[in-house]
C-alpha cells in the first residue's frame, strides 16, 4: 500500500532534481530570416535587436528577468527597454524612475537603450485600460526606428492581469493583426500561468521547461543579479514583494508564446 506522503516527497525531489539540471538552459527562437541570410551570405547574421515592452518600473525585473539577462548576458543582444509609464499611480513616479535606472544597469541593460515614456494617456493605473490603437502606434515608433527583430511584452492575463499590461498584449496583437510590424521582427508574449504553478517556484521550472518551444532558465549568478535589481526597487520592495521574489517562478523562468494572428 502506498504511503501518500513519501509519493508527495517523492515527486517534489524528483521536481527538484529535475529543476536544478534544467536551470541556466535555454530554448531561443531563431530570428526570422536567419536561415536565409546565413545561406545567401556564407556569414553568421547579425546580432538580435530585442526590445521588451513593460507597463511599469520593476516590471522589468519582476517578470521578465530570466528573459533579459538571457540576451543580455548569454547572447550578448541589443536589449532596449520600453516602459510606458513612470508608476505614478502612488505619486512615486519620479524615484521609481530612478530606481529603474539602477534596476536595468543591473540587468545589463544599458542607460541609453531605456525609454521611458510619459503620457497622460496611459496613467498607471489598474483601473483604466490604454487605448489599443494609440498604444500600438507608439511601439511601432520604436520597432522601426530601432530595427527590431524581436519583442516581448506580456500576454492577455499579464501574470498578474493588471490591465496596463493586459493592454500592451492587445497593441502587439493589434500590429501583428495589422502587419504593421518589421519585416524581419516577431512578437513573444510572456506566459501567464495559474496561481499554484506562479508561486511554485522550483517546482514549476521542470514542467515549464518541457511544454514550452521558448524557455528561459536562469543560474544562482543570475538569480542572485534579479534578486539585487528586485531591491534596487526600494519603495516598492514592500513584505509581499518580497515574498513573491523567493516563491514567484518568474524570477527563475521565463516561457514565452509566439503572437500570430
Amino acid at each position: 500500500m502506498f504511503d501518500p506522503i513519501l509519493v508527495v516527497v517523492c515527486c517534489a525531489g524528483i521536481g527538484l532534481t529535475l529543476s536544478y539540471l534544467t536551470l541556466g538552459s535555454s530554448r531561443v527562437p531563431h530570428k526570422k530570416g536567419e536561415d536565409d541570410e546565413s545561406n545567401e551570405t556564407g556569414h553568421a547574421s547579425r546580432k538580435r535587436r530585442v526590445l521588451i515592452v513593460t507597463a511599469h518600473p520593476d516590471d522589468e525585473v519582476m517578470f521578465f528577468g530570466p528573459t533579459i539577462l538571457h540576451f543580455t548576458q548569454r547572447e550578448g543582444a541589443l536589449v532596449y527597454l520600453l516602459c510606458l509609464s513612470t508608476g505614478n499611480h502612488c505619486g512615486k513616479g519620479r524615484i521609481r524612475c530612478q530606481e529603474l535606472m539602477e534596476s536595468c544597469r543591473l540587468l545589463g541593460v544599458a542607460r541609453e537603450n531605456i525609454l521611458l515614456y510619459r503620457c497622460d494617456d496611459l496613467p498607471d493605473d489598474p483601473s483604466i485600460m490604454w487605448p489599443t490603437v494609440r498604444t500600438a502606434n507608439l511601439i511601432n515608433q520604436y520597432l522601426h526606428a530601432l530595427d527590431i527583430n524581436m519583442v516581448v511584452t506580456f500576454d492577455v492575463g499579464g501574470v498578474s492581469g493588471h490591465v496596463n499590461h493586459s493592454a500592451l498584449y492587445s497593441a502587439i496583437q493589434h500590429l501583428v493583426e495589422e502587419e504593421f510590424l518589421p519585416e524581419t521582427c516577431e512578437a513573444f508574449s510572456l506566459d501567464s500561468v495559474n496561481i499554484f504553478r506562479k508561486y511554485s517556484s522550483l517546482l514549476d521550472v521542470p514542467l515549464s521547461y518541457a511544454f514550452s518551444s521558448c524557455a528561459f532558465t536562469v543560474d544562482f549568478k543570475h538569480y542572485a543579479i534579479i534578486q539585487r535589481a528586485m531591491r534596487a526597487h526600494g519603495s516598492q520592495f514592500v513584505w509581499f514583494r518580497k515574498l513573491y521574489m523567493i516563491f514567484s517562478r518568474y524570477v527563475l523562468i521565463n516561457t514565452l508564446t509566439r503572437i500570430n494572428t
